[in-house]
């Protein structure tokens, strides 16, 4: 068995002291004790990767949606001035949309 000294701050340690004079045991019991149950706590998620991995995808999502936002943005614009004019009716023809929406933004990444 290994010693190890910890140092606690007072009223850690008189918190400690009521538990080990409940129980009827010293307070390196009570704090091996502690520790044992903390080691041997299963772990199944690593919480702070969970959180980046959760923020990254958000962050991801959040990007995606401003680039159709952005999209659409120029799609409305290109309607607005397409609206009314019979030379633009034809969409197969109207060069302008065709470059809006066969344009290489990352649209879908």
């Amino acid at each position: 068995m290994k010693k190890l000294t910890v140092r606690l701050e007072d009223y850690i340690y008189d918190r400690l002291y009521l538990v080990a004079n409940d129980n009827t045991t010293s307070v390196n019991k009570v704090v091996a004790s502690i520790l044992e149950k903390y080691i041997n706590e299963p772990r199944e998620i690593n919480y702070l990767k969970e959180i980046d991995e959760k923020l990254k995808n958000i962050d991801d999502k959040l990007e995606k949606i401003s680039k159709r936002q952005y999209k659409h943005f120029k799609l409305s614009q290109q309607h607005f001035a397409n609206f009314g004019y019979l030379s633009n009716a034809d969409i197969k023809e109207d060069k302008c949309l065709n470059e809006i929406l066969n344009s290489k933004d990352s649209f879908n990444e």
